[in-house]
C-alpha cells in the first residue's frame, strides 16, 4: 500500500489540482538512466508557459476541454448494446476519485492533452495493481517511460515495462503499466513521443506575443512622434537644456503625437537652420492589427477551433455551423482516441467497448436533424423503403419484414382494393375481404392502419400489430396466368430482392467493418492476427496449390455467383486463413434466412396465388419447401461472402507492404459487390424460381396435370430456352432442353437456371 500511497500523494497531497501553472517549470524531453535500463523521461512540454498569456490559446483549449468534458462514457456490449452501470463508465461520468469531480477530471485530461500532447492517469487497481479500476488519478509530476531495450534500438509500446514518477521532494514511485492510462496525441516518427497541438500554434503564440509587446513598447514610449523640428545650430548646454524642457512635455502616453526637438537636419554640418519634417506609420505599423488577427487565424487553425466559434462578428447560423464543425472535425475524433486508449487498457475483453454519448450533443444533433428531414422527404416521395429510412436514422428494421415496402405501398396494403380491377376479370385481383377482421365498415380499420405505419416510422410500436391484407384473385377457379402479367410480377418482384440483398450487405458491411475496426484497436491481438494471415498466405503461395479467380457462372448457383476473385484449392486450406475473427458464418447464415425470408414468401406467395387464390403458405407440403429453400439460399450466400472474404485476406497476405487501411478497403469492397453484381444476380434468379416453384406447386395441388414451357423472347434469352418454347411435359417431368423442373430451378444445371425468365402454364384435369 505505501507504493499507492506515495502516488496519490503525488496527485493530491502535495501539488493543487488546478496546478497547470507548473507546466511553465517543466523541463523538456531528456534520456535518463534508471537501474541500467534506458529510460525515455516524458515531460509536460516546457513551452506551455506561454499558454495563460494568450487569450486566443486559452480560449481554445477551454473551449475543446469544457465540451469533451460534457459528453458521457458508454460502455458497450459485443451486439453495440450499452451496458447500464459498468464501473469504467462510473468512473469517468460520476467520480474517477473522492476529490476530483468527472467533469473536471475530464476537462484537465484535455487540456494536459492540447498542451503537452499526453496526460499521465495512475489508475487504482487495488493492493496487487491487477484488479478491477476503483479510482482514478491524473498526474502532474515528470513521468518516465521505463523501456527494455536501448533507444537507438528504437523501443515501441511494445517494450514498455513501468513507469517512474518524479516527486518534487524527489521521490521516485514505480507504477505498473496496468496502472498507468497514457493518453497521448502520437509523433508519427517516434512509437514513445506525443505531439502537441500547441506545438503547432507556437509560432502564431510567439508572434502575436511579439506584436503585443510592441504595442506596449510603444505606448510607453510616447507612441509615434508626429514629426521632427530641427533647432539649429546650438552649443552642447543649450541642445541639452532645450532637449530636457521638450522632452519634459512630449513623452507619455498623454503626450503620444507631440513633436520631437532634433539639434541639426542631416547633412548639414552644422550650418543648417530651423525646418520641421513630418513623419508617417510605416506600411510594417499599418499592418499590426492585421498581422494579429492573422496570428490568431493560425493558432485556431492548429487547435481545430473554427474562426466564427471564437470570433466575433459571425451570424447565428456561422456560428452554429462553426459549433457542429468544432465537434465533428476536432472534439469527437479527439474523444474517438481517449476512447480507444480506454478501450484498450481498461477493458482489454473484446465483449466490451469504449465509445461516448454523442447522441447527447445538440450540435451533432443539428446534423442529425437534418438527415431526419432529409429522410422523411424521400419517405414521402416513395424514393426510400420505411425500413431503408429507418436504417438512416439508427433505428432497427420493423418485425416480419413489413418495412420492405415505401410508405405508399405500406399503406396500400390496408385499403379495400389493393387496386383497379384488370380488363379480364378472370384476372382481376381484389382484397379477400373475408380475411380481414369482421367490421361493419373498413373505414376506420384503414385510419388505423394508416397511425400505425406512421407510429412505425417514428420509432413507436402500435399496441396491436394490424393484420397484413392478403392480394387474391377474385375467381377462385385455377388456371394460369398471362406471360404479361407473369412478367409484371418478375419485375416487382425482382426490385424488392435487389433491395432485400442490399439492405443485408449494407448490414454485413457495417457490422463486419465495425469488428475489423475494433480488432485493430487492439495492438498485440491485431499484431498476431495480421501475422499470422500474411504468414499463411505467403505459406500456400509458395505451395502454388491455391487458384485466384471468379467462379464459373455455367457451374455455380447464382447464390455462389460473383465477379470477384475466389481462391480455390486442396480441401482444408481455408482453416490456414482465418477470416472468423471479422465474419461470423453460423450467426451470417441464420441473420441472411431473416433478411431474405420476406422476400422470398412475396414471391412464393406471389407465385401460388396466381393459379389458385387459396395457396396458402403456412400449408405443410408448401411450408416444408419453403423452408429448405430459405436455408440454402441463405447457406449459399453466406458461404459465398465468407469465401469472398477469405480471398481478399488471401491477397493482402501476399501483397507486400499493404496497409491496414488497404485492406479494410478490399473487406469493403466485398460488401459492394453483394449490393451491386450479386445482388443482381440473386434477386433475378430467386424472384423466378420462388414464383414458378410456388406456382407448380399450387398448380399440383389444384389438378394439374401438365405443364408447358413458355420462354420470354428477347436478346438474353437461352438457346435452349427458346428452343424448349411451347414443350410440355407430365407434372413429375424435367423439361430435357432446360434439364429442369421449372425456370430457374435451384436443381438444375447452373447454366440453365442463373437469371432465367422463362414462365409455365398448366393444364388442370376437367372437372
Amino acid at each position: 500500500m505505501g507504493r499507492i500511497k506515495d502516488v496519490l500523494d503525488v496527485a493530491f497531497g502535495r501539488r493543487a489540482i488546478g496546478g497547470l501553472d507548473t507546466l511553465r517549470d517543466r523541463t523538456p524531453i531528456t534520456v535518463a538512466s534508471v537501474g541500467g535500463q534506458q529510460t525515455l523521461t516524458l515531460n509536460l512540454d516546457s513551452e506551455a508557459r506561454g499558454y495563460a498569456h494568450s487569450a486566443v490559446a486559452y480560449r481554445c483549449i477551454e473551449a475543446i476541454a469544457s465540451n469533451a468534458a460534457s459528453v458521457d462514457l458508454i460502455v458497450q456490449n459485443g451486439n453495440g448494446d450499452d451496458i447500464e452501470g459498468h464501473p469504467v463508465a462510473h468512473l469517468f461520468n460520476k467520480r474517477p476519485n473522492p476529490a476530483l469531480s468527472a467533469r473536471l477530471f475530464k476537462s484537465l485530461l484535455l487540456t494536459q492533452l492540447e498542451l503537452a500532447g499526453q496526460s499521465f492517469v495512475y489508475v487504482d487497481r487495488g493492493e496487487t495493481g491487477l484488479g478491477d479500476p476503483v479510482g482514478l488519478y491524473p498526474i502532474y509530476d515528470h513521468v518516465q517511460v521505463i523501456v527494455d531495450k536501448p533507444l537507438a534500438d528504437r523501443p515501441t509500446t511494445a517494450n514498455i515495462t513501468g513507469f517512474i514518477v518524479n516527486r518534487v521532494d524527489g521521490q521516485r514511485i514505480p507504477v505498473l503499466p496496468e496502472e498507468m492510462l497514457w493518453l497521448r496525441y502520437p509523433a508519427p516518427f517516434d512509437p514513445l513521443l506525443a505531439l502537441p497541438p500547441w506545438q503547432a500554434a507556437r509560432h502564431a503564440v510567439d508572434m502575436d506575443a511579439y506584436a503585443r509587446e510592441w504595442q506596449r513598447n510603444s505606448y510607453a514610449n510616447g507612441a509615434t512622434p508626429a514629426g521632427i523640428v530641427y533647432v539649429g545650430e546650438m552649443n552642447d548646454t543649450e541642445y541639452a537644456a532645450t532637449k530636457a524642457a521638450w522632452r519634459s512635455s512630449m513623452q507619455g502616453a498623454a503626450n503620444a503625437g507631440k513633436n520631437l526637438l532634433v539639434r541639426g537636419q542631416p547633412g548639414s554640418q552644422g550650418k543648417g537652420g530651423i525646418g520641421y519634417q513630418r513623419i508617417t506609420l510605416t506600411a510594417e505599423e499599418m499592418d499590426y492589427l492585421e498581422s494579429r488577427m492573422a496570428n490568431a487565424e493560425e493558432v485556431m487553425l492548429a487547435f481545430g477551433v473554427p474562426k466564427d466559434y471564437l470570433l466575433g462578428g459571425a451570424t447565428y447560423e456561422n456560428r452554429t455551423a462553426s459549433k457542429a464543425t468544432l465537434w465533428s472535425d476536432t472534439i469527437k475524433p479527439k474523444l474517438d482516441v481517449i476512447a480507444s486508449e480506454i478501450d484498450r487498457l481498461l477493458l482489454p475483453s473484446d465483449a466490451e467497448d469504449a465509445t461516448w454519448d454523442f447522441a447527447s450533443v445538440d450540435a451533432l444533433q443539428d446534423s442529425q436533424d437534418s438527415v431526419a428531414n432529409r429522410t422523411r422527404a424521400l419517405v414521402y416521395s416513395d424514393t426510400l423503403m420505411i425500413d431503408e429510412a429507418r436504417e438512416e436514422v439508427g433505428r432497427d428494421p420493423l418485425p416480419g419484414g413489413i418495412g420492405q415496402h415505401t410508405l405508399s405501398a405500406y399503406r396500400s396494403q390496408f385499403a379495400p382494393v389493393q387496386g383497379a380491377a384488370g380488363g379480364d376479370e378472370a384476372r382481376s385481383w381484389d382484397m379477400d375481404v373475408a380475411r380481414l377482421p369482421a367490421a361493419p365498415d373498413v373505414g376506420p380499420m384503414v385510419e388505423r392502419a394508416v397511425e400505425a405505419a406512421l407510429a412505425r416510422l417514428l420509432g413507436q410500436a402500435p399496441a396491436v400489430p394490424p393484420q397484413r391484407a392478403e392480394l387474391t384473385r377474385a375467381d377462385t377457379t385455377p388456371s394460369s396466368p398471362s406471360l404479361a402479367d407473369i412478367n409484371a410480377a418478375y419485375d416487382e418482384l425482382e426490385a424488392a430482392g435487389v433491395r432485400a440483398v442490399r439492405a443485408l450487405a449494407r448490414e454485413q458491411r457495417e457490422r463486419v467493418l465495425r469488428d475489423f475496426d475494433r480488432l485493430m484497436k487492439k495492438p498485440q491481438r491485431s499484431t498476431d492476427w495480421l501475422s499470422e494471415v500474411r504468414t499463411e498466405a505467403c505459406a500456400l503461395a509458395r505451395e502454388q496449390s491455391l487458384t485466384l479467380a471468379p467462379p464459373d457462372l455455367d457451374v455455380v448457383p447464382a447464390a455462389r455467383a460473383t465477379d470477384m476473385d475466389v481462391a480455390v484449392g486442396p480441401e482444408g486450406w481455408e482453416e490456414r486463413i482465418k477470416a472468423r475473427e471479422i465474419f461470423d458464418p453460423r450467426y451470417w447464415r441464420r441473420r441472411t434466412g431473416e433478411v431474405l425470408r420476406p422476400f422470398v414468401e412475396r414471391a412464393w406467395r406471389r407465385g401460388g396465388v396466381s393459379i389458385t387464390p387459396s395457396f396458402d403458405l403456412d400449408e405443410p407440403t408448401v411450408a416444408d419447401a419453403l423452408r429448405d429453400r430459405i436455408d440454402e439460399l441463405a447457406g449459399q450466400v453466406t458461404a459465398t461472402t465468407e469465401q469472398v472474404l477469405r480471398s481478399q485476406l488471401l491477397a493482402h497476405g501476399v501483397a507486400e507492404g499493404e496497409s491496414v487501411p488497404e485492406l479494410r478497403a478490399r473487406l469493403q469492397q466485398v460488401f459492394t459487390n453483394l449490393s451491386d453484381f450479386r445482388a443482381t444476380m440473386i434477386a433475378r434468379t430467386e424472384t423466378v424460381g420462388g414464383y414458378s416453384q410456388a406456382s407448380f406447386l399450387a398448380a399440383l395441388d389444384q389438378g394439374a396435370v401438365r405443364k408447358t414451357w413458355v420462354s420470354t423472347d428477347d436478346a438474353r434469352t437461352r438457346r435452349t430456352h427458346k428452343a424448349a418454347q411451347g414443350s410440355t411435359v407430365a407434372m413429375n417431368k424435367r423439361f430435357p432442353l432446360t434439364e429442369s423442373r421449372w425456370p430457374a430451378d435451384p436443381a438444375a444445371p447452373a447454366n440453365q437456371s442463373i437469371q432465367c425468365r422463362c414462365a409455365l402454364t398448366f393444364e388442370f384435369e376437367e372437372i
